[in-house]
């Protein structure tokens, strides 16, 4: 059948990534049923800790504050976030593998470090195994004289698969945590008649700025990511494991408009840990933002009185800004250590097995004797897997319709590829390569579907049978391609091993571009001179699928033995 050129080129890369696979996967790999892997996210777009004001004692306030975790020997103990905040992001669930968790308002009255926040307005939670999500959502908040906010919501999902196949194309777990129009603790009197809007908040983002800016909103989520340095070059066709928070950061305003802090778009923090050396690494940055971009205006009496740039943040370990009488900022430190002042930097493994870190957008400390601490954008990521990544198993079966035959007789081979993932598999390609030993010879009666290259001839000593592209296969979908061969010549062995491969595409989450490649278990199939036979039939372990940087699918291979019997 005719190749069009785009066709030649796509088998040309693939033929390209499965030479490649042979090489860059190390054998110290672990499969995704067996590997010790483990990792966390946690953002909080507002946090305050002990804050005193007109005779209100609010010891935490947690705006938009999400959280995901997993541990793939089980979450047997609770994740904390670090020293000075103390809360329990995900509580332990020993039975449960992944967890997410997100709200968009939490208060705590007088609670010490051990107990959860005594007023949680609205929270998701979920845990896995089995896959779960949850979403609550509470529209309007009046709870004068200590909150108000127009609209909470809370969301979470947990993924995770008891057999060896990966979680792809979707994440183990996230959390997501969306506040707009909050407004804490007020100053002045509120009217008991109105909408529940407080009259003098201490902190707002109920600010003058377009109603499209004042929502916050914090996503945080673990996945399974393929191994790749710092700048998304391809290492191997493994996976790592990712953590990492997303973040908008509402114009916040403080002590009814004498300050205004309006933050740029969305912040990332991310930790990748992928098995292998130069896989492990950090990134920061708001997003699309070059060295000239503003990221942090500070207003004051509706004058801007200092614009931070990313350079500014690049250049320095953080920023200080001083305003007398008012607050002292810390703003825009690098990644520090989990747990660890500015001027620590990150975790992160030369052999690629680990990374973690922490940083707070802006910290603040009001000067007014009042001991308001407020942290605005606080992220932790942390992400831990074994040397040489994790190895995911694509399922590939292979099957024959008959369990013995004869030298003379033909009999079908036939290769099924699934997708267990969340990803289609777009372009899927199958390599099926029949070898021999001895005296046997084969020859190939036909193929299904048809493919573009199959070895012409009778008493064959090998020959490949190609399928460029039998994709694509759908989530949850699977395709089978067979082969009808005749046994030729005498004893020996035929040997029948076919290798898949397939670009992903088309996630539910992250994954688009990745590589899957494998090796199905052989299929043994006897054959013998004459019609007498004891049948033999065996099926080996199953050969793994991996995934690398452009996503192939696995290959299948079958194992096809003759042993002569001179006698019947």
């Amino acid at each position: 059948m005719a190749v069009h050129r785009s066709g030649r080129l796509v088998a040309a890369l693939l033929v390209a990534l499965l030479a490649i696979a042979v090489v860059a996967i190390p054998a110290s790999a672990v499969p995704f049923d067996e590997a010790d892997f483990s990792g966390y996210a946690t953002g909080q777009v507002l946090h305050a800790d002990a804050l005193h004001a007109t005779g209100v004692n609010v010891a935490n306030v947690e705006e938009a504050w999400t959280g995901a975790a997993v541990d793939s020997k089980g979450l047997t103990s609770a994740i904390k976030n670090e020293a000075g905040l103390d809360r329990t992001v995900i509580a332990a669930q020993p039975t449960k593998k992944t967890a997410g968790r997100g709200s968009g308002l939490e208060l705590g009255l007088g609670v010490d470090d051990d107990t959860a926040n005594d007023l949680q307005i609205q929270i998701a939670e979920a845990a896995a195994p089995p896959n779960t999500s949850t979403m609550d959502e509470l529209l309007g908040l009046p709870a004068s004289p200590i909150a108000y906010a127009s609209l909470l919501r809370g969301a979470a999902e947990a993924n995770w698969s008891n057999s060896s196949t990966c979680v792809l194309g979707k994440d183990l777990s996230n959390g997501l945590g969306y506040a707009a129009n909050v407004e804490l603790v007020e100053t002045g009197t509120t009217d008991p008649e109105g909408d529940g809007n407080l009259d003098a908040p201490l902190i707002s983002v109920n600010s003058e700025l377009p109603a499209d800016r004042r929502v916050a909103q914090s996503f945080s989520h673990t996945f399974l990511d393929v191994q790749q340095n710092a700048a998304g070059n391809p290492l191997g066709l493994r996976f790592g494991l990712s953590s990492e928070v997303r973040m908008t950061i509402a114009p916040v305003t403080l002590a009814d408009g004498a300050l205004t802090l309006d933050f740029l778009g969305e912040w990332v923090l991310r930790a990748t840990a992928g098995g292998i050396p130069g896989s492990s690494h950090i990134h920061f940055g708001p997003g699309e933002a070059s060295p000239s971009t503003p990221i942090l205006r500070i207003i004051q009496d509706g004058e801007i009185t200092d614009i931070i740039t990313f350079q500014d943040i690049l250049g320095d370990e953080g920023l200080p800004i001083i305003i007398p009488g008012v607050l002292e900022l810390v703003i825009g430190e690098n990644p520090r250590a989990i747990g660890g002042d500015d001027t620590t930097e990150p975790s992160v493994a030369a052999n690629g097995t680990s990374a973690s870190a922490a940083l707070d957008v802006v910290r603040v400390k009001v000067l007014d004797g009042e001991a308001l601490d407020l942290r605005f954008g606080h992220m932790e990521v942390a992400a831990q897997v074994p040397v040489g990544g994790i190895d995911c198993g694509i399922p590939v079966s292979k099957t024959s319709n008959l369990n013995g035959v004869t030298v003379g007789q033909a009999f079908t081979t036939s290769i099924k590829v699934d997708n267990p993932f969340g990803c289609d598999m777009t372009v899927v390609k199958v390599v099926d390569k029949i070898t021999t030993e001895g005296d046997a010879k084969f020859q190939v009666l036909s193929t299904s579907p048809t493919a573009n290259q199959v070895p012409a001839g009778s008493n064959l000593d090998s020959g490949t049978v190609v399928w460029d592209n039998i994709g694509p296969i759908a989530k949850g979908g699977s395709k089978t391609v067979s082969v009808t061969l005749r046994a030729q010549g005498g004893g020996g062995i035929i040997e029948d091993i076919a290798t898949a491969a397939a670009v992903l595409g088309n996630c539910d989450g992250e994954g688009d571009g990745s590589t899957v490649v494998g090796n199905s278990p052989p299929l043994k199939v006897l054959v013998v001179l004459k019609a007498k036979f004891l049948p033999e039939t065996g099926v080996g372990t199953s050969g793994a699928f991996y995934v690398g940087a452009l996503s192939l699918l696995s290959l299948a291979g079958v194992s096809i033995r003759s042993l002569r019997r001179t006698k019947p």
